[in-house]
Parts: structure tokens; sequence; C-alpha cells
């Protein structure tokens, strides 16, 4: 008797554990069907709020205040170059006229540098000694020639 007894406690035994298993398993469930209805009420606050900022955008007004931006831009930019621009020489300066200006000031400087340099020492080759030599031998052979002729004329 205490055998069969003791059976049938250990059969309620497993009886409540399945139970007690079904119910953490549920209670697991129930968590985290809250976990994901609180959630889903999160993001939808989240999109209610989107929905009431952009409520007054679209993107027809929002390409409309760009391009509003972008002309003040360009105005802002236009005025600051207006700005910058120096005063007083009371016609616009055209770049290329600037850059043919300075191209003719430094050809004139660098004209004026070649000019007033130096001439370059110029050696001249020597003169050979021998047309001196020749000379020298003809005065000497002309004389030698004049003495002959003296001493035939006798």
């Amino acid at each position: 008797m205490a055998l069969k007894r003791k059976k049938q406690y250990e059969g309620q035994i497993e009886k409540i554990s399945g139970s007690r298993m079904t119910i953490e398993t549920q209670v697991m469930a129930i968590e985290s069907a809250n976990v994901n209805l609180e959630t889903m009420n999160a993001m939808k606050a989240g999109s209610d709020a989107m929905k009431n900022i952009h409520g007054k955008l679209d993107i027809d007004k929002v390409d409309s205040t760009m391009d509003e931006i972008r002309e003040q831009m360009d105005l802002a930019n236009e005025i600051s170059d207006a700005i910058s621009q120096p005063v007083g020489f009371g016609y616009d300066m055209d770049e290329d006229e600037l850059n043919a200006e300075l191209e003719e000031l430094e050809q004139e400087e660098l004209d004026s540098k070649l000019l007033g340099a130096e001439a370059p020492p110029v050696h001249m080759p020597s003169v050979p000694d021998q047309p001196l030599r020749n000379k020298v031998q003809e005065e000497d052979e002309d004389a030698e020639l004049a003495e002959l002729r003296a001493s035939m004329a006798i």
C-alpha cells in the first residue's frame, strides 16, 4: 500500500510539474506579448508624432524653401563680390587685360636687364708671328739684294 501511494504521489508530482511548465511557458508568452504591445504602442506614438511634424510639410514646400535659400545665398555671394571689388579705378578690369599687361611689364624688365648687361669679353685668337717674320725676312732679303746690285754695278 505504501508503494501504491508513493506511485500515486509521483504521478501527481509529474502532473503538477507538467502543469507548472505549461504555466511558466504561458507567463513567458504573455510577457513577450506585453513587450510587443508596448513596442507597437511606442512605434504608433512615434509615427503619430512624425505625422504631426510632417503634417504641415510636403515635398513641394520643402523644394520651394530650398530654392529660396539658394536664391538668398546667391544674392549674398553677389553682394559680397560687389563689396569686395576695389573702388576708384573708374572701370572694370578684365583679367585677360591684366595678364597681358603683366606679361608686357615682365618683357620690358627682361629687355632692360639684357640691354643693361655688360658685353661679354671677346677673346680674339692670337695673331701668328709668321707674317711678321716674313716681313722681316723680306726686308733682310731686300737689303741683301740691294748689296748685290751695288756690288755688281761696280
